[in-house]
C-alpha cells in the first residue's frame, strides 16, 4: 500500500488546500498548518497493529455510540480485512495504553471481531487532536448537527476558544453560539434519547429547542418517555417533537347558569364557582353570600337543605 494512501482521502485533500466543499477545515489555519508537519511524519511511519483492550475512550467525543448501526462495518472488516488505519495517540503517563484520536467504529468493530486495530500512533496535543478529528469528519456524511454540537461544546468545556475551533474545524463563532443555545434549551435526558438523529438538521433542532425551553418538566418526561419508542434516531426526534406540538387544550369553558329570572348567573369552573349580579341593586347578595357561605356549607353537609 502506497504511504499516501495511509489515510483518508478527505484528510490529504484538505491538507494540500483543493477541497472545495464549504464544510471543509481552511487548510491556512495556523492549527492546520502545524499538524501538516506531525501528519507527515505519521504518513512515514509503519502501521501497528494494537490490542483493542489497550484503547480507552477519547477525551473529545465526536459521536454519541461508536457501535450503532455497525453491523455493516464488522462483516466488511471481516471480509476484507480494515482497509483504513486508525489514529490514535498516548494517554497521558503512559506507554501502552491509548485513546483514540479518529476511528473509533473501526476501533468497536475490530473489539467486536476480537483482533487487533490496525493503528498509526501521534504524540498529538489537544489542539492537534480536534485538527485530526476535524480533518477525517469534515467530508464524512454521517455526522449529525447534534454530535457536531456536543462535540463542540466539549471543545469548549475543555477550554477552547471559539476562535480556535473556528480555525481548526471550520465552524464559525455564530454557528457555535447557536448550538450552544440548543444544547442550553435541550435537556441532557433528551438528547441521549433521541441519539443523533443523522438527517435532522440545524434549522430542525433549533425549532426543537425552543419549544423544548417552553415545556414543563412534565411534557419533557413525556417527550423522553416517546424518544424511546422508535429504533432510528431520527423517527425518536419526531416522536419527542410531535409530544411538543401535541399542546393539550384546556378544557371548554362551561356553559352559565342564569336563575332568579337572570339576575344572577352561576358558572362553575371546576372547583370553583363564579356567581355573578347583573345590577347594582343585587350586588348585596354577594356580601351576604360571602358572610353566610360557611352557615349554607355546614347545612348543606347536614342534609338541613
Amino acid at each position: 500500500m502506497a504511504r499516501k494512501g495511509l489515510l483518508s482521502a478527505s484528510m490529504n485533500r484538505t491538507l494540500a488546500g483543493d477541497g472545495e466543499s464549504s464544510g471543509e477545515v481552511r487548510s491556512s489555519s495556523p492549527n492546520v498548518r502545524r499538524f501538516r508537519e506531525t501528519f507527515e511524519d505519521l504518513r512515514a511511519q509503519s502501521i501497528q497493529e494494537i490490542d483493542t483492550d489497550l484503547i480507552g475512550d477519547s477525551r473529545y467525543r465526536d459521536r454519541f455510540d461508536a457501535n450503532a448501526e455497525i453491523a455493516g462495518l464488522v462483516e466488511s472488516i471481516r471480509e476484507a480485512g480494515q482497509q483504513i488505519p486508525v489514529l490514535l495517540r498516548r494517554k497521558p503517563g503512559t506507554e501502552t495504553e491509548f485513546e483514540p484520536v479518529y476511528g473509533r467504529r473501526r476501533i468497536a468493530a475490530c473489539r467486536i471481531l476480537g483482533i487487533p486495530v490496525r493503528a498509526l500512533l501521534g504524540d498529538l496535543d489537544d489542539e492537534q487532536t480536534v485538527v485530526a478529528q476535524g480533518l477525517e469528519n469534515n467530508e464524512r456524511l454521517d455526522n449529525s448537527f447534534i454530535e457536531k454540537a456536543v462535540f463542540v461544546q466539549q471543545l469548549r468545556d475543555g477550554g477552547m476558544r471559539p476562535k480556535v475551533i473556528d480555525e481548526t474545524l471550520g465552524i464559525p463563532a455564530a454557528e457555535i453560539s447557536r448550538m450552544s443555545a440548543v444544547l442550553r434549551d435541550t435537556p441532557d435526558a433528551l438528547i441521549d434519547a433521541i441519539g443523533p438523529a443523522h438527517g435532522v438538521g440545524r434549522r430542525q433542532w433549533v425549532a426543537f429547542a425552543d419549544l423544548a425551553a417552553k415545556a414543563d418538566a412534565a411534557r419533557i418526561d413525556r417527550a423522553v418517555d416517546a424518544a424511546t419508542g422508535p429504533d432510528i434516531s431520527a423517527d425518536r426526534f419526531q416522536a419527542a417533537l410531535a409530544v411538543f406540538k401535541n399542546v393539550e387544550k384546556p378544557p371548554p369553558s362551561p356553559d352559565p347558569r342564569p336563575v332568579a329570572d337572570n339576575r344572577v348567573t352561576l358558572t362553575p369552573r371546576g372547583s370553583s364557582l363564579t356567581v355573578t349580579v347583573g345590577t347594582a341593586e343585587d350586588r348585596a347578595f354577594l356580601d351576604w353570600l360571602a358572610a353566610n357561605g360557611e352557615d349554607l356549607y355546614l347545612k348543606w353537609r347536614a342534609g338541613d337543605v
